[in-house]
C-alpha cells in the first residue's frame, strides 16, 4: 500500500514520489502513457500509403485549445493518482476522500480514451479534407502508448476496491461502459473515418469479417480438439505414474518446435499421406490451409491443458477422495461428483492458456494459406503498409484479450463455493 506520506502535499518530492513510482500503477501509467502527449508524435501524416511519415506533435496537429484541454486532464489524472485509496483500506482512506478520488481516476480514465481518439478522428478529417483523399493519417506512438496507459489505469482502480466496495465497482463499471460507448458512437458515426487504419477496413470490410469468421474457427476448433485429446491424457498422466513422464517430455519438446518449422514439416507429411490414402484428400484434408494449421495448433495447445490437468487432479486431497470412497462412491462418481470439481479451476487455466495462444498462432498459420488475420499482417509487411498489418494484429491482441477475461470469469464461477 502506499505511505501516508506519499499522500501529503509534498508527496511528489524525495520518498513521496519513490513511492507513488514503486507503488502506484496509475502514476506510472498517466506520466509514460498520457504527459508524453504534449511534445512527442500525436498522429503521423503521410503524403500516400506507403510514404515516410511526418510526426506531429498534439499542438501542432490539434491546435493549442486541445492540447490545453489535454494537459489540464493530465494533469487531474496525477492529482487524483496521489489521493487514491489502497487496497485494504476499509476507511476509504485518505485526506480528502480516496474513494472519490479512485472513481474520479476510472472515469477520467475512460473519458480521456474518448476525448483522444476524437481528436484524432478530428485531425484526420481536416487534413483529408485539405490535402485530398489520398494522403493518409495514422495515430501517433505518443497515442499508441496512451491508448494502452489509460486502461490500465481503469484496471489499476478496479484492483483498489475491497470485494465488499459494490457500489464503487458499479460507479467504475458504469464509468467503463461509458467510455465503451463513447468510443463506440465515434466508429458509427464515421468520427474516425479518415484514420489510415479505418481507412483500410474501409477498403476491406468483406474480407475483415471472413477473416475474422477463419481465425475464430481456427483457434477455437484447435482448442476443443485438444481439450478433446488433453483431458483424458491429462487423468491417465496423474493416475499412470510410469505414464507421466514420457508423455510430458514428447509434449515438451513439441512445445518447443518453431511454429513455422512444424507449418514446413506437416505440408509433407499430409502430402504424402494424402497420395497413400487418397480418401483424406476427398474428405477435404489438403497439405496447405487449414489442415496443417488445425494439426499445429491442437498440437501446441496440449501441454498447458495436459499439464494443468494433472495438476488438478493432483491438488486434490487424498482424504477427500478416501471420504467419498468410505462413503460407497464409485471410482466414476469420484471423479464426476468430486475430484473433477475440485480440479475444474486448475483444467480451465490451462484451457486458457491454450486459448490465448492458439488466437496468436493462428496469425502465423496465414503463411500457408490457412486464412485469418495473419493474412493482413504479412500483406501489410510486404507493402510496407504499417495500418494494413494494424488491421491484423489489432483485432487478434482484441480477441485473445475477450477470451482471456471470459475464461477468468468462468473459472471464478467454476471454482467450488467452499474453495472461494
Amino acid at each position: 500500500m502506499l505511505s501516508a506520506e506519499a499522500t501529503r502535499p509534498g508527496a511528489l518530492t524525495g520518498g513521496g514520489l519513490a513511492a507513488l513510482i514503486t507503488r502506484n500503477v496509475s502514476f506510472v501509467a498517466v506520466c509514460i502513457g498520457v504527459l508524453p502527449l504534449l511534445g512527442a508524435g500525436f498522429v503521423t501524416f503521410r503524403p500516400n500509403r506507403i510514404a515516410a511519415g511526418e510526426t506531429l506533435t498534439l499542438w501542432g496537429a490539434a491546435g493549442a485549445s486541445s492540447s490545453i484541454l489535454v494537459f489540464i486532464v493530465g494533469a487531474l489524472l496525477l492529482l487524483a493518482c496521489t489521493r487514491v485509496i489502497d487496497k485494504g483500506d476499509k476507511n476509504g482512506g485518505k485526506p480528502g476522500g480516496g474513494r472519490v478520488a479512485t472513481l474520479l481516476l476510472g472515469w477520467g480514465a475512460s473519458l480521456s480514451v474518448v476525448l483522444l481518439l476524437f481528436l484524432a478522428g478530428r485531425v484526420a478529417a481536416e487534413t483529408a479534407a485539405g490535402v485530398g483523399s489520398i494522403a493518409r493519417i495514422s495515430i501517433g506512438p505518443a497515442l499508441w502508448l496512451a491508448l494502452v496507459a489509460l486502461p490500465l489505469i481503469l484496471i489499476d482502480t478496479f484492483s483498489r476496491l475491497e470485494p465488499g466496495m459494490r457500489r464503487e465497482r458499479l460507479i467504475l463499471v458504469a464509468g467503463a461502459a461509458v467510455g465503451a460507448v463513447g468510443v463506440a458512437a465515434l466508429f458509427a458515426g464515421g468520427g474516425l473515418d479518415q484514420l489510415s487504419i479505418m481507412r483500410e477496413y474501409a477498403n476491406r470490410t468483406a474480407r475483415f469479417y471472413g477473416e475474422l469468421r477463419t481465425h475464430l474457427a481456427l483457434s477455437g476448433t484447435a482448442v476443443l480438439l485438444a481439450c478433446l485429446l488433453g483431458l483424458p491424457l491429462g487423468v491417465l498422466a496423474h493416475r499412470r505414474a510410469r505414464f507421466e513422464g514420457p508423455a510430458f517430455f514428447l509434449l515438451n519438446i513439441l512445445q518447443t518446435v518453431p511454429s513455422l518449422a512444424l507449418f514446413s514439416i506437416l505440408i509433407p507429411l499430409l502430402a504424402a499421406l494424402i497420395a497413400a490414402f487418397p480418401a483424406l484428400g476427398a474428405a477435404g484434408v489438403s497439405p496447405i490451409g487449414g489442415s496443417p494449421a488445425l494439426i499445429a495448433l491442437t498440437a501446441y495447445s496440449l501441454l498447458p491443458i495436459v499439464r494443468n490437468t494433472h495438476t488438478g487432479f493432483k491438488a486434490v486431497d487424498p482424504a477427500i477422495v478416501d471420504a467419498g470412497a468410505g462413503m460407497g462412491m464409485t471410482r466414476t462418481q469420484l471423479l464426476w461428483q468430486i475430484e473433477l470439481p475440485i480440479a475444474s479451476p486448475i483444467i480451465l487455466g490451462g484451457v486458457r492458456i491454450a486459448l490465448v495462444q492458439a488466437i496468436g498462432l493462428t496469425a502465423v498459420a496465414a503463411l500457408i494459406g490457412a486464412g485469418g488475420f495473419g493474412v493482413f499482417i504479412f500483406q501489410g509487411l510486404g507493402q510496407a503498409a504499417e495500418d494494413l498489418i494494424l488491421l491484423g494484429a489489432l483485432p487478434t491482441v482484441a480477441i485473445a484479450v475477450v477470451a482471456d477475461t471470459l475464461m477468468q470469469a468462468l473459472i471464478a464461477l467454476a471454482r467450488p463455493k467452499g474453495l472461494r
